[in-house]
């Protein structure tokens, strides 16, 4: 008996070392690399999925990698758009980056012919990519995928309570200081009001005071919401623009991935686009260039929320806070009015999608020809700067 204990404390030692040993060449961080809504419904699509946008997502994984942390992929849902036959080609394709693919499922990756009985629409979903509740550890992080699409003849958002008792066991065990990221397709909250959807409240009580993100897709545009003192919401933008018909977002978020960086414990993040660097957020335009502010220099802050900051200067001198504005996005609006050429159904989508966005901001030159510069800090104290003469 004697033996055996010792030997099950060596085991002990050994392994606790290994895991010290891990965490210290993790330096205690991650990067992971969220995608929107991949969504290929044609060949074609799941063909540009697998030539353009994977290699695109590869340079960053690339990057990634150079620092050290483990990298992951995590996908909102919508893996695909109703052709449950793509899911394992999809999931090989972002595979092949060599790093772990996390899947929550969406509403169109249940197979549509099995409306009435939900684990036989969910098979083919957890049949590639396993159980719709999944938990792991990236750094100091414990993410949880939940499943809250309820797929019926139409579908609703809700977590049910085989869900929750699963949470809950969780949480008896996880301390209070533990941050915790809830993983789902659909979004938590209502953005248009601030606060949380009432199907995610019998969820949300489960998870006491501590540090909380959803991270959820769906809605194919971008928004970050502090939704509490200790509780955001990052709803992820389609990674093929808008539905593949579009190169761009219906609110003028570019094609792209939204990349969360963990270093020592605090979490930091932003919305990548999709062939550029990480410190391109601002698209600038000049007189004349935005319908209904032909008067005003005009700029787009790409992942924007509420705790940036966006100022000017006029020939180097401070003028202050920039004016915000909602409007239609400039770039969507000139491509489905001057480039998009698709049948009728197709080009009323892209039109019906588009909607006034607030991530916009405005000044008036108080002389001619004078130079602006445009400054926008995030809330990590980031800056960033674009000039027009």
């Amino acid at each position: 008996m004697r033996k055996i204990s010792l030997l099950l404390a060596i085991i002990a030692i050994f392994t606790f070392g290994n895991f010290a040993s891990a965490q210290q060449s993790n330096k205690s961080g991650f990067n992971l690399i969220v995608v929107g809504d991949s969504q290929p419904q044609t060949k074609k699509q799941l063909k540009e999925l697998e030539d353009v946008i994977i290699p695109q997502i590869g340079t960053i994984v690339e990057e990634y990698r150079a620092t050290g942390y483990p990298t992951a992929i995590l996908i909102t849902g919508d893996v695909v758009w109703d052709t449950t036959k793509f899911l394992p080609r999809v999931k090989s394709a972002f595979e092949s980056l060599g790093v772990p693919v996390y899947a929550v499922i969406g509403n169109h990756d249940h197979n549509k012919y099995h409306r009435y009985n939900e684990e036989r629409a969910e098979r083919k979903f957890v049949d590639a990519f396993g159980s719709r509740n999944v938990s792991f550890e990236l750094g100091e992080t414990l993410f949880l995928t939940f499943d809250n699409i309820s797929f019926e003849r139409h579908y609703k958002e809700e977590v049910d309570s085989k869900q929750l008792v699963w949470l809950a066991e969780l949480m008896e065990n996880t301390p209070e200081t533990q941050r915790v990221a809830i993983c789902m397709h659909a979004s938590a909250a209502d953005f248009s009001e601030g606060v949380l959807k009432s199907y995610i409240k019998p969820l949300v009580s489960l998870l006491g005071n501590r540090e909380v993100h959803f991270i959820t897709g769906h809605l194919h545009n971008h928004h970050t919401a502090d939704l509490s003192e200790n509780m955001i919401e990052h709803n992820v933008a389609q990674v093929n623009g808008n539905l593949w018909y579009a190169p761009i977002c219906s609110d003028g978020t570019p094609r792209g991935v939204f990349c969360i960086e963990e270093r020592n414990n605090e979490w930091q993040w932003h919305h990548r686009i999709l062939g550029k660097s990480a410190d391109e957020p601002l698209i600038l335009w000049s007189e004349g260039e935005v319908n209904g502010h032909e008067d005003y220099v005009v700029v787009k802050v790409i992942g924007w929320d509420e705790k940036w900051n966006i100022e000017w200067q006029e020939n180097g001198v401070d003028m202050g806070a920039m004016e915000q504005i909602s409007i239609l996005d400039p770039e969507y609006m000139n491509f489905v009015d001057n480039e998009a050429n698709y049948k009728k159904k197709y080009m009323n989508r892209l039109r019906k999608s588009a909607h006034p966005h607030k991530h916009y901001f405005r000044c008036k030159r108080t002389a001619e020809n004078s130079e602006i510069t445009i400054i926008a800090t995030d809330r990590f104290g980031r800056q960033f700067t674009t000039s027009v003469k």
